[in-house]
């Protein structure tokens, strides 16, 4: 009896046409993480259309060189995504919920840090909601700590708090 192969699984730069499905992960994580602080209607709390001509604009016009938009690829679909901002800010690290603990964000997590460590960073910082235990175990995990400093931004009729969290690109050796 034959394995079944493994899943085709990459990760690659953005490129125009991906904006669609980066927003709709975006927003799926998004109420994922906020759950009922968004009330019954929170599939539509946020403008989708909009997500994704943000998302567009940073793909096609990167406000820098160190800008750089990557999507995580599963079979073909569109799995997850990360943004970074050198040289030293993850901007946004997002899977599918239906997608996670497959190893998506970690592989985005990786290319992130590579990109930040060759355009000159020497640490990784992100914002990540609080509470999102699922994000911070996964943060914990991957050798960010908590760096003592919070924000709320403005939400969907709510305030969303945020936690800052970092991790080194040094090598200790």
């Amino acid at each position: 009896m034959s394995e079944p192969a493994d899943p085709d699984v990459s990760v690659r730069p953005a490129r125009p046409g991906d904006e669609q499905d980066i927003a709709r992960i975006q927003v799926d994580a998004w109420v994922a993480s906020l759950g009922q602080r968004l009330g019954r209607r929170r599939h539509d709390a946020f403008d989708r259309d909009v997500i994704a001509q943000g998302w567009a604009d940073a793909i096609s016009q990167p406000p820098t060189p160190g800008h750089q938009v990557f999507v995580a690829m599963s079979d073909g679909d569109l799995v997850g995504f990360a943004a970074v901002a050198a040289p030293s800010t993850i901007v946004a690290l997002e899977v599918d919920p239906a997608r996670r603990r497959r190893g998506h964000g970690s592989r985005l997590l990786a290319a992130a840090a590579d990109h930040l460590r060759n355009n000159g960073g020497e640490e990784m910082k992100i914002w990540a909601i609080d509470p999102d235990v699922v994000r911070a175990d996964f943060l914990a995990g991957a050798g960010f700590g908590e760096a003592g400093m919070r924000r709320e931004l403005d939400g969907p009729g709510l305030t969303i708090p945020e936690k800052l969290w970092h991790a080194s690109l040094v090598d200790a050796s």
